[in-house]
């Protein structure tokens, strides 16, 4: 009786425990939801990025547009101010024909000026009285004297004519002078108005190739944001489906404990019934039935504290020196542990997993993704810049088998294992990496 007392409590305590652990221990189906929100969350901002390289593409259209447009405009600020520097060329060369005319007449300006100072000097010392009064005394007869006065009046009208001349002469000076300054000055105005078009139009293509620079620069970010982002939604993706195999597995073994359990619960009510009928035959034996029938009873009752925890952990995946630790490293996180050693290095296994992605990452290389489930937690581990893998997606692996060989591909400098640890599914931002040392 103290004996069944003692089972029926450890029954008891077992049932409150069970509850109470699963509280706490995360369930397959918690986690498929996690990855299921994370996948969510990673196809949102997928979208984002691919909305956001749309619009990028967009403004390298518009500025395009306007480059080739300023192009255009250089083109033809280029070919007027051509047209400007050959109009000024012959504008110098008209220049230079007026410049000639200009000294010829300045010549000639010269050399009436001379004539007049000695006709003005001959007046000056000889007044028209005088030279009058001389005709006349020294005229043989009156046509002498009608031949002579003809004569100074030619002299005095050419005198006349030369003045005229003189002035018309110096008139045209200054205005050929005037008309070539203006010219000239109209000119150089017009070609300096053309350069500094030019240099504006020279710095306004400067400043759009710098956007344009910049646009590309931003592109290129994108297009690796949305690989990188497409990796992690593809790689969510895997442990989605490894996952929802998971919660599958669980669902058919829930369904056969229920069987099992509506089995004994129907074995124990035959086996109950049977000790009733026996009952009557021989209080003894009805005692020896009873004690037979609370046996597998109080058996069946503690079946559920048994719980298989695995004790076990991780191991070095490959043979070699490490050569590059887990933290800060150029400027941002290095996420796992370098291991690096010559030759065909096999890479095996940390643990016991399930392989949820083995591809060519542009990054990683070949690499492949394991998900382990140890004492309740869910760990994921790395393999990276591989030279090949020789497992697949939804394979199981044992601790210490070969999944690769060491190697070189990807964003690498030099054949090394890359390893990450992850303490719960792997994410772009490697929140969830640790350093694997002290797990090894």
């Amino acid at each position: 009786m103290k004996k069944h007392t003692v089972l029926s409590m450890l029954a008891t305590g077992a049932f409150l425990l069970a509850p109470t652990a699963s509280i706490y221990a995360e369930t397959n189906q918690d986690k498929l939801n996690s990855i299921e929100s994370q996948l969510n969350g990673t196809s949102q901002q997928l979208d984002n990025h691919k909305q956001e390289k749309l619009q990028i593409e967009q403004d390298i259209a518009l500025l395009q547009q306007k480059l080739d447009e300023l192009n255009t405009a250089i083109a033809n600020t280029e070919q007027e101010l051509a047209t400007i520097e050959q109009q000024i060329k012959e504008t110098e060369a008209v220049i230079e024909e007026k410049n000639r005319r200009i000294g010829y007449l300045q010549v000639q300006i010269e050399k009436r000026q001379v004539l007049i100072d000695q006709r003005l000097r001959t007046l000056q010392e000889q007044p028209r009285s005088t030279l009058v009064t001389e005709l006349i005394i020294n005229s043989k007869n009156i046509t002498d004297l009608l031949e002579k006065m003809y004569s100074v009046s030619l002299i005095l009208n050419s005198d006349n004519d030369i003045l005229q001349e003189q002035a018309r002469d110096k008139d045209a000076v200054e205005t050929e002078q005037k008309a070539v300054k203006e010219q000239e000055a109209a000119l150089q105005q017009q070609k300096e108005m053309q350069v500094q078009k030019q240099q504006q139009q020279a710095a306004d293509k400067q400043q759009q190739e710098v956007l344009m620079n910049d646009m590309h620069a931003k592109l290129s970010q994108t297009m690796e944001d949305i690989e990188s982002t497409e990796e992690t939604k593809a790689l969510l993706e895997a442990q989605r489906q490894a996952t929802q195999q998971l919660v599958e597995a669980d669902k058919r073994a829930a369904a056969q404990a229920a069987a099992q359990a509506a089995q004994a619960a129907a074995a124990q009510a035959a086996a109950a019934q049977a000790a009733a009928a026996q009952a009557a035959a021989a209080q003894a034996q009805a005692a020896e039935d009873a004690k037979k029938a609370a046996a597998p009873s109080a058996g069946a009752s503690s079946q559920p504290s048994v719980a298989a925890v695995n004790q076990g952990g991780f191991i070095k995946p490959a043979a070699g020196a490490f050569t590059s630790g887990f933290g800060g490293r150029w400027g941002k996180l290095h996420a796992g542990v370098d291991i690096a050693a010559s030759g065909t290095v096999p890479v095996v296994a940390a643990a016991d997993g399930v392989v949820i992605r083995a591809y060519a990452s542009s990054s990683y290389g070949n690499v492949v993704f394991i998900s382990h489930r140890i004492n309740g937690q869910t760990y994921t581990t790395v393999y990276a810049h591989l030279s090949s893998y020789s497992v697949g997606t939804g394979q199981t692996v044992k601790q210490g088998q070969q999944i690769g060989i060491m190697g070189n591909t990807g964003d690498s400098q030099g054949q090394h294992l890359h390893f990450e640890l992850h303490v719960g599914e792997w994410n772009l931002a490697k929140s969830n990496a640790v350093n694997p040392v002290p797990y090894l």
